[in-house]
């Protein structure tokens, strides 16, 4: 008797605990930010903010297995995200150490000059462009759709010619070394990679050494973008793009190239010793208090939640 009444019980008490679970289910509550009390409280008169600094880490380990576009995407939709410039830092780790990995950062905070502001005028989602520019037919949330046309073909055709740029990078690195080489080096010595500059890249070369490999390099960290300058830096009429960003705001967001320095003498720890050497240098750069962890194929998907 008592095993039954037991039994009677234990049901009861999973069906009223079933039915306190389906009850909010009915009614589902959804908290959304709201930006403008956050901007009115937190933003200062000279354009900048108190809200908390955030460093975003982006990792990867190879330009071949994991596609330098991707990453590069990845890299934009960080900086165009809604989060005030000053407030903001992208950290992005190259495990192989390769030169291409850096220029194309470079190259990529050239296009962001255009991206970014682009972005913010229209109110653009998502803000990876490779995504954005997929999809057939953009919901657009701005307010000036006269001007989004032209400026949506223009931005698209600059973000081709970036692509182009990207996929060149590899002969252009090596035909640029192959001519360093053949005037600074005698016969016999290694042939190093060179960058644009006209000095040796201290990572790993195409033509491998015992020390220029992607196991066995210097570390290298290269602050490709500073801290945006305070207060509102609102674009011009006419920009280099004939885009008229008059009344945007064309600050970036800090931009820093990290190498880890790696020895086969000692155990690197894998992705966790990068996210460590990012942690060593945005200490000493920008010192976030918050910190989050992109692989380099994901990207911001809603510019508000950073």
């Amino acid at each position: 008797m008592w095993f039954w009444t037991m039994s009677v019980v234990g049901d009861v008490w999973f069906g009223f605990s079933w039915l306190l679970n389906q009850l909010p289910k009915f009614n589902p509550v959804k908290t959304i930010p709201d930006m403008v009390a956050l901007r009115r409280q937190y933003d200062l008169p000279d354009g900048t903010s108190t809200l908390p600094g955030i460093d975003v880490f982006v990792t990867t380990a190879d330009p071949i297995d994991e596609p330098i576009l991707y990453t590069m995407n990845c890299v934009l939709s960080i900086l165009a995200s809604d989060y005030p410039v000053d407030r903001c830092a992208c950290y992005l780790s190259d495990d192989s150490g390769a030169l291409i990995q850096y220029e194309a950062l470079i190259e990529t905070a050239k296009f962001a000059t255009l991206w970014v502001p682009f972005c913010r005028k229209h109110c653009i989602e998502p803000r990876a462009p490779e995504s954005y520019f997929e999809l057939e037919a953009p919901l657009y949330t701005g307010s000036a759709s006269e001007e989004f046309k032209n400026d949506h073909s223009s931005v698209h055709r600059e973000y081709d010619e970036f692509k182009e740029r990207l996929d060149s990078l590899s002969s252009a690195i090596s035909k640029r070394s192959d001519a360093y080489n053949s005037m600074k080096t005698g016969e016999g010595d290694a042939k190093a990679t060179w960058m644009a500059n006209g000095t040796q890249w201290p990572g790993s070369w195409i033509d491998t050494t015992e020390i220029h490999r992607k196991g066995h390099h210097a570390g290298i960290v290269k602050v490709v973008l500073d801290h945006s300058v305070r207060g509102h830096n609102l674009g011009s009429q006419a920009s280099t793009h004939n885009l008229n960003f008059a009344n945007t705001d064309v600050r970036l967001p800090m931009l820093v190239y990290i190498s880890r320095g790696k020895n086969p003498s000692y155990d690197h720890n894998k992705k966790a010793g990068a996210l460590n050497a990012q942690l060593r240098a945005s200490a000493l750069l920008s010192n976030a208090q918050f910190i989050i962890n992109f692989d380099c194929d994901h990207y911001i998907n809603n510019s508000q939640k950073p």
